[in-house]
């Protein structure tokens, strides 16, 4: 059959120049809606304009949001040479430096991630469990029964703690003391410090600028103390954790500033963002009825299951971002290089096509059988793939399941927590609150 001449002339018309549609809003309204409620912001383009729709962010400019399987898996594993994410992630080099796998591409970022990769999967991070059972009963200590507690706090507590001990690797108590006080400071980054490069500046000492470099140059001193020290200790027969791993490897040997600048993007990217899933994750398995008792005891692959399944439901981040480095085309559209793109791994997991009900936590959308894996991409994909992944899912599942073993939680409140930016944290906002109704560790039946 002859196919008419209006669909051929549409199938063959060429590649559309400028950028989808999105909010005609101003930049500043954009901005500002973006920064207060980005799920709410982002799910409403999605319906209006559909997976693909550009948005104007100050600081950013005209961003590109990609919300479908067919472009994400593009983006990040298909046409991966075609994108920058060192350029994307540029506004916090001042955070994690030059040398982080967030401002690295192409054969160097490969390079950085062949050395970070041994200390972050298989045995050696098996071999942190131990200390991780350890941290988080301590803090499970801490909860009396019929008290209200924050679970956000309490496993950024967590979290912190075996980054700097199992991770890091310093026992210095002054040392563990300090960073347990200036860590959580420097992830409060204040987010104009991003998005506005213009007040970057010491204005005399004073304002957030003056303010972080303060902090961050007693952080860096501490990092580096305990490089010195090590290095004056020589290689640890038995360390595992990541410093010394990485002080120990044969060949080029790593310089102080880029061995700073790994540590500081493991604390910057991996400690918030996995207490921030454990505290989503039991606001929303706590309001599922049955979830908890399901997942105790049970097969691991279930407790995977209810873990994947917060991620999707609240995602602790929303976007990935990366910028084309050449021209690129896709969905009729034909970007220019230098186009900037959100990846947008959050609403891709909420969208209701492709995961009907996705307000809804279900853990038998992944138990037995789980999504397409082009529908769910918790760590993101590609060589950009986030390297903790392993040792995160590791610190879940014993956190999670340390606090079942010892503790029954209850609701504070029925109604679900909304969520709230914290930087470029997506959390609670109550801070995931629970009543312990009993604690079996403190009562000594632990």
């Amino acid at each position: 059959m002859t196919e008419p001449r209006s669909r051929r002339r549409r199938s063959a018309a060429p590649a559309r120049r400028s950028l989808p549609p999105g909010p005609r809003l101003p930049a500043l309204v954009q901005t500002l809606m973006w920064a207060a409620a980005p799920v709410r912001f982002g799910q409403s383009c999605l319906r209006r304009y559909g997976p693909l729709f550009t948005a104007r962010i100050l600081g950013f400019g005209e961003v590109v949001y990609v919300c479908e399987p067919d472009g994400i898996r593009r983006i990040l594993r298909d046409d991966a040479g075609s994108f920058g994410a060192a350029a994307a992630n540029e506004p916090i080099e001042f955070v994690v430096g030059r040398h982080s796998l967030l401002t690295s591409d192409g054969a160097r970022h490969a390079s950085r991630r062949k050395e970070l990769m041994p200390p972050l999967h298989g045995d050696n991070v098996a071999a942190y469990v131990e200390v991780m059972v350890s941290i988080v009963e301590q803090e499970i200590r801490r909860w009396p029964a019929g008290r209200t507690v924050r679970l956000l706090d309490c496993f950024q507590r967590v979290t912190l703690e075996v980054m700097i001990r199992a991770v890091f690797g310093i026992t210095d108590s002054s040392r563990l003391d300090r960073l347990r006080v200036l860590v959580p400071r420097l992830l409060a980054l204040n987010p104009l410090l991003i998005l506005l490069p213009a007040l970057r500046r010491s204005f005399g000492g004073f304002g957030p600028w003056a303010a972080f470099q303060r902090l961050l140059s007693e952080v860096d001193g501490i990092v580096y103390a305990e490089i010195a020290d090590r290095r004056a200790a020589g290689p640890a027969a038995d360390g595992r954790d990541v410093l010394s791993i990485l002080l120990a490897r044969q060949g080029e040997p790593v310089s102080d500033e880029e061995l700073r600048d790994h540590l500081v993007t493991l604390l910057a990217v991996g400690q918030e963002t996995t207490a921030t899933q454990l505290a989503w994750f039991f606001e929303r398995a706590l309001r599922a009825p049955g979830a908890l008792g399901r997942i105790s005891g049970a097969d691991p692959k279930v407790l995977d299951a209810a873990i994947h399944e917060a991620i999707r439901t609240r995602p602790a981040t929303l976007d990935v971002g990366r910028i084309a480095t050449r021209p690129w085309r896709h969905g009729g559209w034909e970007f220019p290089a230098g186009t900037m793109f959100a990846v947008s791994l959050g609403l891709l997991h909420l969208s209701a096509d492709l995961h009907p009900r996705p307000e809804v936590y279900s853990i038998g959308r992944f138990y037995p059988a789980g999504p397409p894996s082009a529908h769910f991409l918790p760590f993101g994909g590609g060589t950009h793939r986030c390297l903790g992944a392993s040792l995160a899912m590791v610190e879940m599942r014993t956190i999670i399941s340390a606090v079942l073993r010892h503790v029954r939680l209850e609701l504070v409140r029925t109604a679900p927590e909304a969520v709230a930016p914290k930087g470029p944290m997506l959390v609670p906002r109550r801070g995931a609150e629970a009543v312990v109704a009993e604690n079996r560790l403190r009562e000594g039946r632990g």
